[in-house]
């Protein structure tokens, strides 16, 4: 096969090969696909408090997490990142984000899941996606709560992806009583589907997430799986019947020359 006909076939196969992933990709639920993003790795599977019917038998519980601030007489906090060890939720606080108090020698932080209401009031066209966090820290030995910030924290939140579509916005959402959530500004990082946002309070958190164009349901039927599979199939056999009428077309190798055969002179000795 010559290098042109040997890179058609190449790029005939990888086209192919691209659009039967596309489309065996598309029928599957949000829970069974994942998007093109940044890096060799997918995100982890995401940990849900209650998670989805289907994904029931596979779901692992999410991480709660505790971490002990120093909390200086003077200075307050100290600076201090914390994530929960599934990676899930994490806190940034700078240098005396927390204010001293009395004669507390220490801040303990608390991040905990937690399984979002039913009967919630959220922004028109959202969701929440995967958990509540809430985020709560006490000062210590006196027990007594923190309330406000004096300096705001970056709070990181992980989400699952719940539609199935064009594409979808996500927002940081806080609530006082699990109920009634309304969104703050925050900042989307796709690659690592996470959501960022400076606080200036600790507690209740979740991801709003709404969809951005026409959108199927997370569950498709049978029937249209079935139909996923006919057309990956029909493409495979479209891929091995041109890869083959191209070898079949390609020329075989040229002919060696042939040889020339030494002339005798009767003559010579």
């Amino acid at each position: 096969m010559s290098p042109r006909r040997r890179a058609a076939s190449v790029g005939v196969a990888l086209c192919l090969a691209y659009l039967v992933g596309a489309v065996v990709s598309g029928s599957l639920g949000p829970a069974s696909r994942r998007p093109i993003l940044d890096g060799l790795l997918p995100p982890p599977m995401y940990r849900w408090v209650h998670p989805p019917p289907a994904l029931v038998s596979t779901n692992q519980l999410p991480s709660a997490g505790r971490s002990l601030i120093a909390l200086d007489p003077t200075k307050g906090s100290a600076a201090t990142v914390f994530s929960t060890r599934d990676f899930q939720a994490s806190l940034a606080l700078g240098e005396g984000a927390i204010a001293p108090h009395g004669q507390d020698t220490k801040v303990q932080l608390v991040i905990t899941p937690l399984a979002p209401k039913t009967d919630v009031i959220v922004p028109t066209g959202m969701q929440i996606a995967g958990n509540v966090i809430e985020v709560s820290a006490m000062y210590e030995p006196s027990g007594a709560s923190v309330g406000e910030l004096r300096t705001r924290g970056e709070l990181g939140l992980v989400y699952p992806l719940l539609f199935q579509g064009v594409g979808f916005t996500d927002t940081m959402l806080r609530s006082q009583d699990q109920r009634s959530w309304s969104a703050i500004k925050s900042d989307d990082a796709i690659a690592q589907q996470s959501v960022h946002a400076a606080v200036g309070t600790l507690g209740l958190f979740a991801v709003g997430q709404s969809p951005v164009g026409p959108t199927s349901p997370p569950s498709p039927t049978a029937g249209t799986r079935n139909g996923s599979i006919v057309v990956a199939i029909l493409a495979a056999v479209v891929l091995i019947g041109a890869v083959a009428l191209l070898r079949r077309r390609s020329p075989g190798p040229p002919p060696p020359p042939p040889r020339r055969r030494r002339s005798v002179d009767p003559w010579e000795d």
